[in-house]
């Protein structure tokens, strides 16, 4: 290559060292930008929780002590000061409790009582330090019962709690909880074998929420799908749920029965009925190898419907109610989501009580107007059992907290607002309950339950006895009214109707009835909420179509080219059972004539053949024909079809006339030239015989008929040479 000019050379080099400078110059700017720290969406924030010794109680003669946890979100943090204050002038109602919790210290004095440090913490870890006041020291001198405020403060956060000063007094205020034992909710009619095997194992959910009532007097609001779900599994039920479910009969604890999956009833009643919808039949669930032998798991402390003796081999199946059932328990006591039943609601529940057993309605304390808190109540003379809403939250919180520090911060907010219920009542007893979730450790469960075992002032009662305790008749504000619940219920009450006429197709109809009755229960529980229980709903909803959609006709048009042949057109069976239907077959032409109706018994998950006898006349085109199946009590099942049938049904006849015809002719024919030949021959002279003689003296050529001038006879000869072998 030849040398280039040394300008040349010169300008280039300046060239890429000029281009070079402004690319370099933008990534500089760019890397000064991100040397300026900057809010990232995805960071969190550090964050602090307090929580006093021994849940928030503090007697006379007893020393402070605060665990202070600091968490260091995304970033970590260096070793933090750590400040504890404390007020000496008493929160006086629930009001002030709440707006201290929540951060507004308005109206609220505290002054420093201990500091400390807390260690550098690394991202996403914590760090815990405890800051503790003496007996002796001046700022516990002289505390009169009553709720305080404390607060802590490190690193330009601040977490909030109270401390309780109990009231030395000998009367004791009886308390009462109520503890719901369910599942997490669900859309599917039941728990299954593997769901209950998890959750009722040692570290199941299940298995702790009876680890944290047992021992305790807590009233127990327990979901019957969850002994159903065992129950129906007979002798494949796993063995730790039929131990769950034996543990569950056995405990002492009062108890009644939540509706089935913890239904929402407020929007039952609000959607028009006039009463809580209730389980049908759950046979779809069992199987008839799990009964052929008396299964454990389908016992019950009480048999209220014991199913009749059976042939040996044969399935003994439980009754609904046995499945149901939960042990001996409170009827006719309901527990509508909190906030959601009005007076409305009181009524229609209290009517389906009786003298006997009267109804229960439990509601909380926000619900009652003037914000009166007392457990025994009444509404238009139907037992309202109010429940503290501020003390049940409080509960709920811990409940649902696995980290220490913050659940002892919900447990001292749960002391507080008890004692001020206690302040508030005197004697009347109080009642608290520990609203529905899931997602709760036994550790959490055991120290919630017993914070109400251990608060002083306090003595264990049971909803029962709140219940026949003196009434003051209460009225409650307007209902929180979920306007797209209701509509929700509506929709699918109306998608059941279609269901149970659709199950007409079925020897058994409970068996697709009693399994969508269950389903839709399940999805209207109170634990669904917001947008994740319009999704539950629109997948049932979709679900119960694919169900109409799971038996149609499978056509296709075809040809018809004689007067009688079959239509063939396939029935489609997905349903796990057989099913009985009928084939209606409607053409708009009288040139076909068929079957009207045809029965057709369809195998379970599969295809089945049905022929339809059809006539066609002498005529040819084509004749749409219209295909629907109905249920034998007449119900349209699926799709209606229409087919196109080309009916050449002529060509047969047609066909049959000429070959009738061609035969006849040849026939003849031999016939005609069988006699004929026959006539000639008898006709002829004896052998020896002279021929006949024309008048002109000549042999006559027809006399023996072999004359020349007669071609038939020379055609006939050459044929019986042909043939001749």
């Amino acid at each position: 290559m030849p040398r280039r000019p040394r300008t040349r050379r010169l300008l280039a080099t300046l060239a890429t060292l000029a281009l070079a400078l402004g690319m370099a110059a933008p990534a500089t700017a760019a890397a000064a930008a991100e040397a300026t720290p900057s809010p990232s969406a995805s960071a969190s924030p550090a964050s602090l929780a307090a929580a006093p010794a021994a849940n928030g109680i503090l007697r006379p003669g007893d020393s402070l002590s605060v665990v202070a946890t600091l968490s260091a979100g995304s970033t970590g943090t260096t070793s933090t000061p750590v400040a504890l204050s404390l007020g000496r002038g008493a929160l006086t109602d629930d009001a002030a409790l709440q707006r201290w919790l929540s951060g507004d210290a308005t109206g609220v004095s505290v002054q420093q009582v201990a500091t400390g440090t807390v260690d550098a913490t690394s991202s996403g870890s914590q760090t815990t330090t405890t800051l503790s006041v003496p007996a002796t020291d001046a700022s516990l001198a002289g505390l009169a019962a009553g709720v305080y405020p404390v607060q802590v403060t490190a690193a330009g956060l601040s977490a909030t709690s109270v401390i309780v000063v109990p009231a030395d007094t000998g009367a004791q205020t009886p308390i009462a909880l109520v503890v719901p034992i369910t599942a997490a909710p669900m859309t599917r009619g039941l728990l299954t074998a593997n769901e209950l095997a998890e959750l009722t194992a040692v570290d199941g959910a299940l298995s702790a929420q009876l680890d944290a009532v047992d021992g305790t007097g807590a009233t127990l609001a327990v979901d019957p799908a969850i002994p159903a779900a065992i129950r129906v599994l007979g002798s494949a039920a796993p063995p730790t749920a039929v131990a769950w479910l034996q543990r569950l009969l056995g405990l002492p604890n009062d108890r009644f029965a939540l509706q089935f999956g913890d239904s929402d009833v407020a929007s039952q009643l609000r959607a028009g009925l006039s009463g809580p919808l209730a389980p049908t039949s759950l046979q779809t669930y069992m199987s008839a190898a799990d009964f052929t032998q008396s299964a454990p798991a389908v016992s019950a402390a009480s048999t209220p419907d014991p199913s009749p003796a059976s042939t040996p081999g044969q399935p003994t199946y439980p009754s609904t109610a046995a499945l149901l059932d939960i042990g001996t328990s409170t009827p006719n006591v309901y527990w509508p989501a909190t906030g959601s039943a009005g007076s409305d609601t009181v009524a229609a529940l209290g009517a389906l009580g009786s003298a006997d057993d009267p109804a229960h309605v439990l509601v909380p304390s926000t619900s009652v107007a003037g914000g009166a808190r007392q457990a025994a109540a009444s509404v238009g003379g139907v037992s309202t059992p109010v429940y503290d809403a501020e003390v049940s939250r409080a509960l709920a919180d811990a409940a649902g907290q696995n980290d220490a520090t913050f659940r002892g911060a919900s447990l001292a907010a749960a002391q507080g607002y008890l004692a001020l219920a206690r302040a508030t009542t005197g004697a009347q007893p109080v009642l608290a309950v520990l609203d529905r979730g899931t997602d709760r450790s036994r550790v959490s469960l055991r120290a919630t339950l017993g914070l109400i075992a251990t608060a002083p002032g306090f003595a264990g009662s049971r909803l029962a006895a709140v219940a026949s305790s003196p009434a003051s008749e209460i009225t409650l504000t307007d209902p929180v009214v979920d306007d797209a619940r209701v509509g929700d219920v509506g929709a699918l009450l109306d998608d059941e109707q279609v269901i149970d006429r659709f199950a007409t197709i079925l020897d058994q109809p409970e068996l697709l009835t009693g399994r969508e009755r269950a389903e839709v229960l399940q999805v209207t529980s109170i634990s669904w909420t917001g947008d994740a229980a319009r999704q539950a709903v629109s997948d049932h909803r979709d679900a119960t179509r694919t169900t109409l959609d799971s038996v149609g006709i499978l056509s296709s048009d075809f040809r018809l080219v004689s007067s009688s042949a079959p239509l063939r057109p396939w029935v489609r069976n997905d349903l796990p059972w057989p099913v009985t239907v009928v084939l209606s077959v409607r053409p708009d032409d009288a040139r076909l004539r068929v079957q009207p109706r045809t029965t057709v018994d369809a195998q379970a998950s599969a295809n089945t053949r049905v022929e339809v006898p059809v006539e066609a006349r002498i005529a040819n085109g084509e004749v749409s024909v219209d295909l629907q199946l109905f249920s034998p009590s007449g119900e349209p099942i699926g799709q209606p079809q229409a087919v196109d049938v080309e009916v050449r049904a002529e060509w047969e006849s047609i066909g049959l006339i000429v070959i009738i015809v061609l035969v006849v002719a040849f026939l003849s024919l031999g016939v005609v030239r069988t006699v004929a030949r026959r006539r000639r021959a008898a006709a002829a002279p004896p052998d020896g015989a002279a021929p006949p003689l024309d008048g002109v003296g000549n042999k006559d050529p027809d006399a023996d008929g072999r004359g020349a001038a007669d071609p038939e006879d020379d055609e006939h000869i050459d044929l019986e040479q042909e043939t001749r072998p």
